[in-house]
């Protein structure tokens, strides 16, 4: 299997509905005066990519770090489990008690 981290990177870059959203967000921010457009809507892509980049390391890291929190701490993974599904419990009383207008 080839690198995930160039699969990854690959996708993401040939992701059409992305490209569609960068060509319709950044376009309000390229002047149309400016001498090559295309270099604009580049550097704005990179900023892009690599703010996703550094996001998605930090939940990764995140990720791997909780995960082996709770793979020690048995109590602490039931204890969250419990109170995910209270959350959950609460929030589907609320919507089956709900009245509409």
């Amino acid at each position: 299997m080839r690198s995930p981290f160039r699969k990854a990177l690959v996708i993401s870059l040939l992701n059409p509905k992305a490209i569609l959203f960068f060509i319709s967000f950044f376009i309000q921010f390229v002047d149309p005066g400016y001498a090559w457009p295309a270099l604009s809507f580049l550097l704005l892509g990179l900023i892009a990519q690599v703010t996703s980049a550094l996001y998605l390391t930090a939940l990764i890291f995140a990720g791997t770090f909780l995960a082996a929190q709770f793979r020690q701490r048995r109590r602490l993974a039931a204890g969250g489990t419990t109170a995910v599904a209270a959350l959950f419990l609460t929030f589907s009383l609320k919507l089956a008690t709900a009245t509409t207008s």
